[in-house]
């Protein structure tokens, strides 16, 4: 892991933590600068699944909302509403509680991915927070943390996208 930091006036610019050791920057400083490195990396990982979850278009998201809302109190929406996904559950081949139903997978996954990615961010952060910053093992301990959230988010993201990007046909 290459690391950015300032030791005793000096500017140190994408070090290899050997290579601060020997230039004689306390391990505490060296786990301080491992650990802000890993912050920015989690924040940066987070965004980017963000990113990836909300590349459609703000209204076909927007669209989603609107449907995700009637698929969950279709008793509360107004019969216009209803009238308009009758419309489509009959161009796609099944009926209103079908399409409601398969509305709710889909929602029900998209929100579920996007709400694992803040928890798996607030669950690396605090690992990472927890280690011990003059441990002599703490680029491992860190670098582990960093590659345990990449495969959990990784994983559950390519599942929900399996379900998201499902044909109706095929629920």
């Amino acid at each position: 892991m290459e690391i950015t930091l300032k030791h005793n006036g000096t500017q140190y610019v994408n070090f290899a933590v050997a290579g601060l050791a020997a230039a004689g920057v306390p391990p505490a400083v060296i786990g301080a600068a491992i650990k802000d490195t890993a912050r920015a990396k989690i924040g940066e990982a987070a965004d980017s699944y963000r990113a990836r979850i909300s590349t459609v278009a703000p209204a076909k998201i927007a669209e989603w909302m609107f449907k995700e809302q009637v698929a969950r109190a279709p008793a509360s929406a107004r019969p216009e509403e209803l009238a308009i996904l009758d419309r489509e559950a009959a161009a796609r081949g099944v009926d209103r509680d079908e399409l409601l139903a398969q509305i709710l997978v889909k929602a029900n996954s998209f929100r579920e991915i996007a709400l694992l990615v803040g928890a798996i961010e607030a669950e690396t952060r605090a690992t990472i927070a927890a280690l011990d910053e003059s441990s002599e093992t703490i680029e491992e301990d860190v670098i582990a943390a960093l590659l345990a959230a990449q495969a959990e988010a990784e994983a559950a993201y390519a599942e929900a996208l399996a379900v998201i990007n499902k044909p109706a046909s095929d629920n």
